[in-house]
């Protein structure tokens, strides 16, 4: 239990992440993604074209990009509840079980090919064990002041996720 109370507590933490340039097939389009985005909306598609909200219609998230090829996401359930402990390290099972099912985060350097309307993140750290030291591509699409990255299959969904730059 503990273990995974880490997990989320550390994609909270800042982290450093490598200051290589990313490879990118066009600096332009590196420089669209740079930035802080909110998240907007999230919905999941199945194969039988069923659309869900994951976290809720109202969930929260951020993803940040650098010019130096460094990113990172946290998405989570609006108004999830509290803990019983002021100390993280405190939790309850029941408690942690909620907190985790309700928050994803994770961080890692990123690679954009336009050809492809992708970017590729490369994943160090995340709240999801598995998708560590693994890639996650994701199809891109910017309008006015928004991203939209959607996937392929994940699981027996396609999700959509629509963010709204932050500083303009």
């Amino acid at each position: 239990m503990i273990g995974i109370l880490i997990i989320i507590l550390s994609s909270f933490a800042s982290c450093q992440q490598s200051t290589e340039s990313v490879k990118v097939s066009g600096l332009e389009e590196n420089e669209k993604f740079a930035g802080s985005w909110k998240l907007q909306k999230w919905t999941a598609e199945s194969a039988n074209g069923e659309v869900v909200y994951p976290y809720g219609d109202d969930a929260k998230g951020v993803i940040t990009y650098d010019k130096f090829g460094n990113m990172a996401v946290q998405v989570m359930k609006n108004k999830r509840p509290r803990f019983l402990s002021e100390d993280p390290l405190n939790a309850q099972p029941e408690e942690v079980w909620d907190a985790y099912n309700g928050f994803i985060a994770y961080s890692g350097t990123y690679e954009v090919d336009t050809s492809l309307n992708k970017v590729i993140h490369h994943i160090s750290l995340s709240s999801f064990p598995n998708w560590i030291d693994q890639n996650q591509i994701r199809y891109y699409k910017f309008y006015d002041d928004h991203l939209i990255l959607s996937t392929d299959l994940i699981g027996v969904s396609k999700h959509k996720l629509i963010w709204r730059r932050l500083n303009h």
